[in-house]
């Protein structure tokens, strides 16, 4: 008798607390439901809808919404243009080597990333959102649990993040610094904006589907409802399922390996966020005959307090423009090409060779600041050509010199007529040769 009225007290308290949250409008969060389609695909010779096709997803729409965009979902027509405006302005400012970068000051060289407008598209698939997840309605990841917390911490501990825009040297210690893309294994898996090879190519054929992505990963999908794979048998890119419910084909991802944790392209969470628990279901929505609505839940307890859902539009048939230096613009449609990953990599094997020999290395030189190039800094033109003559080359305030290995440059930044920037500080000064 006790145990049921106690029973009472607590169902009636629970109600009374629902009840003043939904008065005040913090009602419990509702499930997320993806919209249906709006268009009615044509059908293939079996009779499934087709979605076939080069689908890209090109986009400058970051996964979560800026804290200071909070409660604004959507940009005017007229805040797209000046955002588009704002990004023509980021391109790379000595590319032409004209007045504008002969006038560039260290900061304005230094505020360009390393793969910027002149090495990928710059045609987007339109969207005026400014977050592309849905769900919370913030726009943004919903909270970590603390043990989620502490396992990336652990991973960012072992495996530093490194800034590609920094000037300091990336410390590469381990084959294992590199995420799975750089080792051109795979891309995470759901995969968002590449910033480049961005294209899916959707195939169909009877009780199967592949989406083969441009860069690194290849999906080959049943659609029959066989069981999912145990465990984490699943691999890199877990273990897919599809079905069709009505014209949107729904796959069902689950059983990936926890090592499928790095960040890198196509990241749809940072690096450090273990994937062994996460439960994926993509929604290909078609909305019109180039246009799907691809709709993305994630849920995993162990990792956020709450499921959460992006979508990214993807378009067919793009004609895309690409302009030359000069200024020429010329279109073609979107092709795929083969993303040769490896080919030509010399980077991992140099970095690593580089790290052994400084492992061999004995500590750290004692040489004064004085006898290395790092001792340039402050110094005037006129001092700079007194002591190695006239630059090699000069780029707007970048001048670069050769140095006696003949693989290593000079490059010295000038600001307001003396040296801002060393690059590298730690060479010998007797290793720069003068240009006389």
């Amino acid at each position: 008798m006790r145990a049921r009225a106690v029973i009472a007290v607590l169902v009636l308290g629970l109600s009374i607390g629902l009840a003043a949250r939904a008065s005040a409008g913090q009602a419990p969060d509702a499930a997320f439901t993806v919209p249906a389609s709006t268009y009615t695909p044509p059908k293939t010779p079996w009779g499934d809808p087709d979605l076939q096709g080069v689908w890209d997803n090109h986009t400058p729409v970051p996964m979560q919404r800026p804290r200071e965009l909070a409660g604004k979902k959507t940009f005017t027509a007229e805040e797209l243009a000046a955002l588009a405006k704002a990004r023509a302005s980021m391109e790379p400012l000595c590319n032409q080597n004209d007045d504008r970068c002969a006038k560039a000051t260290v900061a304005d060289l230094d505020k360009l990333a390393t793969y910027n407008g002149f090495w990928t598209p710059q045609d987007f698939v339109s969207d005026n959102r400014t977050g592309l997840i849905e769900d919370p309605a913030d726009g943004r990841l919903p909270p970590m649990t603390p043990e989620a917390v502490a396992i990336q911490r652990e991973h960012t501990r072992l495996h530093p993040p490194t800034d590609p825009n920094s000037a300091a040297a990336v410390d590469i210690r381990h084959w294992s610094d590199y995420d799975l893309a750089e080792r051109c294994i795979a891309a995470q898996v759901p995969t968002s904006t590449m910033g480049y090879n961005s294209a899916q190519y959707l195939m169909q054929a009877p009780g199967w589907v592949m989406l083969a992505h441009e860069r690194l990963n290849t999906r080959i999908i049943p659609l029959d409802g066989r069981p999912h794979l145990s465990g984490t048998m699943g691999g890199w890119m877990g273990d897919s399922r599809g079905r069709w419910e009505g014209n949107t084909l729904v796959v069902e991802t689950t059983g990936f390996t926890n090592k499928q944790s790095g960040g890198s392209v196509g990241a749809i969470v940072p690096e450090g966020i273990p994937f062994g628990n996460f439960h994926v279901v993509e929604r290909f929505v078609p909305v019109g005959p180039n246009r799907i609505h691809y709709y993305v839940t994630i849920t995993d307890a162990k990792t956020w307090t709450r499921p959460w859902t992006f979508m990214q539009p993807w378009e067919k048939d793009r004609v895309l423009r690409y302009a030359d230096d000069l200024g020429a613009v010329t279109t073609e449609p979107y092709q795929i090409y083969e993303y040769a990953c490896h080919e030509g990599n010399n980077t991992m094997g140099n970095s690593m060779r580089g790290a052994q020999v400084r492992l061999r290395q004995a500590p750290a030189s004692t040489s004064p600041d004085s006898e290395n190039t790092i001792s340039l800094l402050g110094k005037s033109e006129a001092e700079i050509r007194t002591r190695f003559g006239p630059p090699v080359e000069v780029t707007g305030p970048r001048w670069q010199y050769s140095t006696a290995n003949g693989v290593l440059v000079l490059q010295l930044v000038f600001e307001n007529g003396r040296v801002a920037r060393v690059r590298p500080g730690d060479l010998k000064l007797a290793d720069v040769v003068p240009n006389r």
